[in-house]
């Protein structure tokens, strides 16, 4: 059987542009004879016409074979012109290769109206927050020794794509980078997608041009997703795993009494990082809610507050009292003095990829939270906010909307949080229920006597 070849990244843009945004799949491209370009049409009497295209079967050519078809396809379908004159017509308007002004497909063109797009979020709209546009968004820092870095989970990929010759190219490319289907591939495909979206509008000053450079609808970019792979659907599927207790202390107790022999760059970071692990492991938090903590006072005691606000599909969350759940948790909040480190505002790991990226990045050289990841599932960074939810929930029997509370999100994202039982958790809530009752029911004598 011969070897199947992977279609180029060019050829696939205009097929996806075709299929999506002229949404006709019965069009389709084909390397023809002399490597020119066949363009096959099937109509729906099922009766099948195939032209060739004055255009070799090369990525130079790309966008001038795009424009064509679009061209031929408005005069048939728009404007209802026999396909023969729409394609004649459109050949005769089409100007030479050569003739053809040269378009600034250089990688200044989309980098350059990126900066403005930061402007654009952060600063006149305020839509994105500077910290949430260097995680997800990113650009390009200056080191302290004068050197340029792109930072960021996005524009690092830009810049290496950013001589894409159009929208459906660079949707394409951006999404390469990423496993098929998966979160990283998803969020940034619509990331430039809403950047293409502005770029051509009004808001931008009209910075790219339309003809090449607008995206598809908001809804009509599952192509440029793609599907996840059987394993990749499976681990998403997965019920993020809650670390328990005792693994929560064997983690926190190798990381504040490293083995002999550690390196002192080793050290270094244990001691940067021990304060974000016990507060995600004692109050539940989000990653990124290490970076918004203050001290308040009920006129009795001093707590921790989390200034954090996320937006969610019903609005935005409060900010929140933090409560902590760990064994004799008033007991643990001393001990690790976390009231005392945050009101001294001991320093922080800096994150230039996000909060959750800075802790995988820890932990993943950690042998206890290596062991974890195999013998369990899905164990993540959020774990320790699971973790939370299970002990609120199964050893302390919080209801819902108390939960709910102390975790700072609504009963619909709190869904997700209860969802982990295997049998032994199940055995052992059995077990808890049956010897609540019996401690709690008290039978009437002559019951008890028979």
């Amino acid at each position: 059987m011969p070897k199947k070849t992977q279609t180029e990244d060019w050829v696939e843009a205009i097929r996806i542009f075709l299929r999506d945004q002229l949404g006709n799949e019965n069009w389709q491209i084909r390397k023809g004879e002399r490597d020119k370009v066949r363009l096959g049409i099937r109509f729906e009497s099922g009766k099948r016409t195939y032209k060739y295209l004055p255009y070799k079967w090369q990525r130079t050519n790309a966008r001038e074979i795009q424009h064509f078809i679009e061209a031929v396809h408005y005069l048939h379908i728009r404007k209802g012109v026999p396909i023969d004159e729409a394609f004649e017509r459109t050949k005769n308007n089409a100007p030479k290769k050569d003739n053809l002004p040269r378009a600034k497909t250089d990688k200044s063109l989309l980098l350059d109206a990126w900066e403005k797009y930061r402007f654009y979020k952060v600063k006149q709209t305020g839509e994105v927050s500077e910290s949430t546009w260097r995680k997800e968004y990113g650009n390009m820092i200056i080191n302290d020794d004068g050197t340029e870095e792109p930072k960021g989970k996005t524009y690092p990929k830009l810049i290496k794509v950013a001589d894409s010759q159009d929208a459906n190219s660079l949707l394409i490319n951006i999404g390469k980078f990423n496993v098929s289907g998966s979160d990283y591939r998803i969020k940034r495909v619509q990331i430039i997608r809403s950047f293409l979206e502005w770029g051509v509008s009004k808001e931008s000053g009209y910075l790219l041009p339309s003809a090449s450079w607008t995206p598809p609808a908001k809804g009509n970019i599952k192509n440029y997703k793609g599907k996840p792979p059987a394993s990749l659907k499976k681990k998403k599927e997965a019920p993020i795993y809650p670390i328990q207790e005792g693994e929560l202390f064997e983690l926190i107790n190798y990381i504040d009494n490293l083995p002999e022999g550690a390196r002192e760059d080793q050290k270094a970071r244990a001691k940067e990082w021990s304060f974000p692990v016990k507060m995600l492991a004692l109050y539940g938090l989000r990653p990124i809610e290490i970076f918004h903590l203050s001290i308040r006072n009920d006129g009795k005691e001093d707590y921790i507050w989390c200034s954090y606000v996320k937006k969610s599909g019903n609005g935005y969350t409060k900010p929140r009292r933090l409560r902590p759940l760990l064994g004799d948790e008033e007991e643990w909040q001393e001990k690790w003095k976390l009231i005392e480190k945050v009101k001294n505002k001991v320093p922080l790991p800096a994150c230039s990829s996000g909060a959750g990226q800075g802790f995988r990045d820890y932990l993943k050289h950690n042998p206890i939270w290596k062991r974890l990841r195999k013998e369990h599932e899905n164990v993540v960074p959020y774990s320790f906010r699971h973790g939370y939810a299970w002990r609120g929930h199964k050893d302390f029997l919080y209801p819902e909307d108390d939960m709910c509370r102390f975790m700072g999100h609504g009963k619909e994202a709190h869904k997700k949080y209860a969802i982990y039982f295997d049998e032994q958790t199940l055995e052992d809530s059995y077990r808890r229920g049956q010897e609540r009752r019996r401690n709690l029911h008290t039978y009437p004598k002559d019951l008890e006597d028979k």
